[in-house]
């Protein structure tokens, strides 16, 4: 049998991972890590590709199938980059406050009800005009109608007369969801739109990269779903890829633990994501997913994110007892590495918390903070009272300016985190040791413990944490409200098994696995098993999980349509088509259900595809009552189909 490989990489916010794999026995031949560089996300992800593959001894005409998952997307919105788009508005007007993020706007008569009639026929001159107007200047063009989502040929005709007049990339907004709600489904458009000249020029660098180093095999991107589409299809829609990273931790959990009823736990040096397995498939927000601000009708996993990692600060509160995170420091181990003498400073000033320059876009820095961060870059890492000092005279440099500044991700602060503690313990050892013995020596003395006990303090404090973070998802999953209370975090310490409760023992019971992945997961993770009822497992690979999944998921295409009652008759609505009625409600889910079927299968089948399998859910929505009850009778009915398929190597 031949022997079929794939090359896995997943970008992550403090490191990149590169694996390679063996597809049918899903067993790791070779991986490697290497620093995510922000300015360059390809310096990172080819630093760990060519680490993985000098690992190994194989030939790279086997590797016959590339996965990867990246930040690339969410971070180009978060940090507001992108190309130029310009938007035409079918029927509707923004409210003032809304922010649609189109660089220029037009919104001209037409537009249809919410039952699929034409309310205003388009006005030929008047789309001639918003044509001349958006298309100057700009990458692509969003059109976007009212009730689109109910009759679609309004926006299918604007598409139609902007390709013609200006060759330009349009995307319609029913594209990109069937669901109502003309502001997330016009935003997810404009995004996708800013994304398209970023992504086509990283994944020109992907290609050519891999070519250079003799890797043809087919390329897939992972998605915010949980599944993969091929390269080609995510240069259409790279919107899709946001939240691809804990996507990709979640399959990879499903892939090294074999388990299809879990929770996936992901740590990394910034932050924890958890999320659920239900039968293999993973718990998705239908809602859409919230990209900084932005309200998105992107479907991506139901995941909790919190700041907790490895290296987040430790720090005292005004009790003197141990908090960490949310922010993510510099370890002191690791800046004694990058910056020599950094541990004679350590010990000199005392200080802990010193800052470091961050590579950025610095041309729109005020006169002040220029002369901070040149003072930083030339003196790093230097103290806020080294700043006060060698500025004195120049710059008023006040601990708000410094904040700001490091919010906006212009200066990183070093500090003692976990990962001092893993150093310092013999647990880990990635910088120098002495720094972090320093560090802790520091920190001991402020609370007047030895340096040992603290560094297990943290390490008990951290397995805490994580066990809380997993209590929070479910308590929010339950609809309820996170309460600030004092007896509220004491139950939460009490039932991760931290202390007892008033000698009552009340640890939980997650009902199902807990799968941890990520490289701290066998300290921070695995010990929770001692203190819950159930069973925590971090199996082998783990430090790797992300880039693995990325390579062994599937090909998913979602679609998705609706029922609606009206007048004694039934209606089904879906994007790309216009309204059919049913006489009975039987006949229009059976309707639903055979048009989202051959969507899904049709597009799947254009990613050069095998092995598909499609499964339809119908999901009865019932409004609740005055007093949160359900009612009986059925308000719409969602007719969603999912196809799965693997890629076809060849």
């Amino acid at each position: 049998m031949t022997v079929r490989l794939g090359l896995g990489i997943d970008n992550g916010g403090t490191f990149t991972d590169a694996v390679i794999v063996d597809l049918d026995t899903k067993k790791i031949i070779s991986k490697a890590k290497s620093p995510t560089t922000y300015d360059d996300l390809s310096v990172g992800i080819l630093g760990a590709v060519d680490g993985a593959l000098s690992g190994c001894d194989v030939d790279r005409s086997l590797i016959k199938l590339v996965g990867i998952s990246t930040t690339l997307a969410t971070n180009s919105i978060l940090q507001g980059k992108g190309g130029h788009v310009g938007l035409i508005g079918i029927g509707w007007r923004p409210d003032p406050e809304w922010d649609l993020g189109a660089s220029k706007m037009r919104f001209i008569k037409g537009g249809c009800d919410s039952v699929g009639r034409v309310l205003q026929s388009i006005d030929e001159s008047e789309l001639d005009d918003a044509i001349e107007e958006v298309t100057k200047e700009v990458d692509a063009v969003v059109v976007s109608g009212m009730f689109s989502v109910c009759n679609g040929h309004q926006e299918i005709r604007v598409r139609d007369a902007v390709r013609k007049k200006a060759g330009l990339p349009v995307l319609m907004g029913q594209s990109f969801t069937s669901e109502l709600g003309i502001y997330e489904r016009t935003v997810t458009a404009v995004l996708n739109g800013k994304l398209l000249p970023i992504i086509n020029d990283f994944f020109d660098g992907i290609e050519s990269s891999m070519r250079a180093r003799e890797i043809t095999g087919r390329i897939f991107v992972f998605k915010g779903d949980g599944g993969m589409m091929s390269i080609s299809h995510a240069r259409e829609v790279p919107i899709e890829m946001v939240l691809s990273g804990p996507a990709a931790s979640l399959m990879g959990g499903k892939v090294l633990s074999g388990l299809d009823e879990c929770w996936v736990i992901d740590m990394g040096g910034t932050s924890t994501d958890i999320a659920c397995l239900d039968g293999g498939f993973p718990r998705l927000n239908m809602e859409g997913a919230m990209v900084g601000n932005w309200r998105t009708r992107v479907k991506g996993i139901d995941i909790w994110t919190c700041g907790l990692g490895g290296d987040s600060i430790i720090r005292l509160d005004k009790d003197r007892g141990l908090v960490v995170g949310p922010e993510k420091v510099m370890p002191l181990a690791i800046a004694s590495v990058r910056y020599p003498g950094f541990k004679a400073k350590l010990e000199a000033s005392k200080d802990l918390e010193h800052y470091t320059p961050v590579k950025a876009d610095i041309s729109r820095l005020t006169e002040k903070e220029r002369t901070v961060y040149d003072f930083v870059k030339g003196h790093a890492p230097c103290s806020w009272f080294d700043m006060i000092m060698g500025l004195e005279g120049k710059a008023m440099v006040t601990s708000t300016l410094l904040e700001s500044m490091r919010l906006r991700g212009l200066l990183m602060r070093t500090g003692l985190t976990p990962t001092d503690a893993l150093h310092f313990l013999g647990k880990f050892r990635s910088g120098d040791v002495e720094a972090s013995r320093v560090g802790m020596s520091l920190m001991s003395e402020r609370m007047s413990e030895d340096a040992e006990t603290l560094a297990k303090m943290i390490l008990k404090l951290m397995v805490t944490r994580v066990g809380e973070e997993l209590l929070k998802k479910a308590l929010v999953d339950s609809g309820s409200k996170l309460d600030g209370g004092g007896a509220f975090h004491k139950l939460l310490r009490g039932a991760t098994g931290h202390e007892s409760v008033g000698g009552y023992n009340i640890k939980m019971s997650p009902g199902r696995p807990i799968v941890g992945i990520g490289a701290p997961a066998k300290e921070f993770i695995l010990p929770l098993r001692e203190r819950i009822d159930g069973d925590v497992v971090v199996p082998e690979g783990h430090d790797v999980g992300n880039a693995l999944g990325a390579v062994c998921s599937e090909v998913s295409e979602m679609f998705s349509a609706q029922v609606y009652a009206r007048d004694d008759k039934y209606l089904v609505f879906s994007p790309m088509s216009s309204p059919s009625q049913y006489s009975r409600l039987e006949e229009a889910i059976s309707s639903a259900r055979a048009y989202t079927s051959s969507v899904v299968r049709d597009r799947i089948a254009k990613q050069d595809v095998e092995d598909v399998r499609i499964r339809v859910d119908v999901i009865e929505k019932k409004f609740p009552d005055g007093f949160g009850r359900e009612m009986k009778f059925v308000n719409w009915v969602d007719v969603r189909a999912l196809a799965l398929a693997r890629p076809r190597l060849r």
